[in-house]
């Protein structure tokens, strides 16, 4: 069951995240490594952890064990530490931070009214030269409380509203290896 967003808290959280950015500088400069990003990074992520539309994985569905499942991503970020990568069958090993835009595109999709649960983000073993092992993409497993597959009514327009919001690349159910969960990209 997905619980009401309140309305003041959320224009709270929005108003945070557009100080931070402002002050922070990150409106004029967006450098991966900055001081500047961190702070936004941070703010996103806090903002994530804590939105009820959001669920955040705590296991990998491989079934292995880390530091490096969607909530441990996310948690790390809100620290403003990198994000750490799985190192079991292909995965590399290592960190890297969480990309920016692609945390704006998550708490945006929940202001779109959609509601879903993040499988993996910089974690977890995916092909060789995954987008997630640079932080760029995060995996959905339910959207709207549905099971990810071809008959959830809710899968279209998800996957609309991730390109309109900026993803380069969106896969699900009908691409191969996608079958019960969207690949998101930015």
């Amino acid at each position: 069951m997905i619980r009401p967003v309140r309305t003041g808290s959320s224009l709270a959280v929005v108003c945070l995240v557009l100080v931070a950015a402002w002050t922070s500088g990150a409106c004029s400069s967006v450098s991966v490594g900055s001081f500047q990003s961190v702070s936004l990074r941070q703010t996103l992520a806090h903002s994530l952890l804590r939105n009820p539309r959001v669920g955040l994985a705590n296991f990998h569905v491989s079934g292995r064990r880390d530091q490096a499942t969607a909530l441990d991503n996310m948690q790390q970020a809100e620290r403003g530490t990198r994000s750490l990568r799985s190192s079991y069958q292909r995965a590399p090993g290592g960190s890297v931070y969480l990309d920016i835009q692609m945390l704006w595109g998550m708490h945006y999709l929940t202001k779109a009214g959609w509601s879903y649960r993040v499988t993996e983000l910089a974690g977890g073993s995916h092909s060789k030269k995954s987008s997630h092992y640079r932080g760029v993409a995060f995996d959905v497993d339910y959207i709207n409380g549905v099971k990810v597959g071809r008959g959830n009514p809710h899968l279209k327009g998800f996957m609309w509203k991730c390109r309109q919001l900026g993803a380069r690349e969106v896969k699900g159910p009908g691409t191969p290896g996608h079958s019960s969960h969207v690949h998101v990209e930015w």
